[in-house]
């Protein structure tokens, strides 16, 4: 069964609790057939050095194309999406499971995890989680828009790789209940499931990219949709109800790098359609760094007492609140991520076992002092 993520809407106090840096470590292990003994993934990151924004940075998650490693794509993107903390895995094998891959991996799961990992950092705004992705990379964000239930995540972007018909098929989405395989029908993807309403989506591709076609095929092992349909089938998913764009959409950018803009739902579903190949170009670049866009000329950097910790955090059931040189009473408060108030405790030992997964707000009240503290349930 799949569980829901709520989405935290207060705003966090930066300083309280862990931060992330560039040389934080993020370990995600995973085991499954290929690799019974586990695999850890290589993940790269990369922080900005100004001041936190209000409500801390949003971060990206980025997700290279077949061959490819994290760090190749932290160097094409960081001076594209500025102010994001970027956050870069590599796939087993250098690749993510879709179809037909040489990967068997769990990637959802490992993406699903990170997420969870980075809205625990309180420098990181829990709401603003992105996710981008290229190529083959591109199929796993699909697959993370398809299957992720976290609204945290607010943007999701394809580079050079639309829906493909097992993601698709018979009028709904779809995931896989088990391994992916060409051998099965759809490649095993045979459990119905709905996309979550609220993301932006944007979508590059190309007319004259040789890898992915435009107007739909197969290819790498899948067969894609036409883009245009695909980019109207995801706008339907998020209460779209006029008919299809057709024609050439509007133009936008030079007459070097011309693209057209096919817009849905007041620009939160977007298809880029251009001619740069198995790439980007300067006009497709620009236009995902403004959809990225956000205002990072505020801070919010509050005063940390340094007085309390929850441990163990993440955690799947009990949570201990300590405080430095205190052994008096508790009140704690803990609200959802939507904020809303759920109970309050009176003990500093919480056994939140029965909590879906998330990150949880305790405000904790001690003496004459009140903190506040992300909890992680997993």
């Amino acid at each position: 069964m799949k569980k829901n993520i709520l989405l935290l809407l207060l705003i966090p106090i930066i300083g309280m609790g862990q931060i992330i840096t560039n040389s934080t470590t993020i370990s995600i292990t995973k085991s499954w057939a290929q690799e019974p003994n586990g695999y850890t993934y290589p993940i790269d990151i990369s922080v900005p050095s100004g001041p936190v924004p209000q409500g801390g940075f949003p971060a990206c998650i980025l997700l290279h194309g077949n061959g490819g490693q994290g760090a190749g794509m932290l160097m094409q993107y960081e001076n594209v999406l500025d102010c994001h903390v970027l956050v870069a895995p590599s796939g087993y094998m250098n690749s993510w499971n879709i179809c037909g891959e040489n990967s068997d991996a769990p990637d959802v799961e490992m993406v699903t995890e990170l997420i969870l990992n980075l809205q625990s950092y309180t420098n990181i705004n829990p709401t603003q989680i992105r996710i981008l992705g290229s190529s083959n990379g591109s199929g796993l964000a699909n697959r993370v828009f398809i299957e992720n239930s976290n609204t945290g995540v607010d943007i999701i972007c394809g580079v050079v790789s639309q829906l493909n018909e097992e993601q698709y098929h018979n009028g709904n989405f779809y995931y896989p209940s088990g391994a992916t395989t060409s051998s099965n029908s759809y490649c095993g993807y045979n459990t119905i499931s709905n996309p979550i309403s609220g993301r932006k989506y944007l979508s590059v591709c190309n007319t004259n990219d040789p890898v992915i076609p435009y107007s739909g095929g197969a290819s790498v092992g899948v067969n894609f949709l036409n883009a245009e349909l695909s980019a109207y089938i995801i706008a339907q998913s998020q209460g779209y109800t006029g008919n299809q764009i057709t024609g050439n959409g509007t133009a936008i950018g030079t007459a070097g790098s011309a693209v057209n803009e096919y817009s849905y739902l007041s620009d939160q579903v977007v298809l880029l359609k251009g001619n740069a190949a198995h790439a980007i170009n300067t006009t497709q670049r620009d236009y995902i760094s403004d959809y990225f866009e956000v205002d990072c000329s505020m801070t919010d950097i509050q005063e940390n007492f340094h007085n309390l910790s929850v441990v163990p955090n993440p955690t799947q059931n009990i949570v201990t609140i300590k405080a430095v040189n205190y052994n008096g009473p508790f009140k704690i408060m803990i609200y959802d991520l939507q904020g809303r108030w759920l109970e309050t405790k009176n003990e500093a030992t919480i056994d939140i076992q029965e909590y879906p997964n998330g990150v949880y707000l305790f405000k904790v009240f001690y003496g004459k002092k009140m903190e506040e503290l992300r909890v992680v349930k997993y």
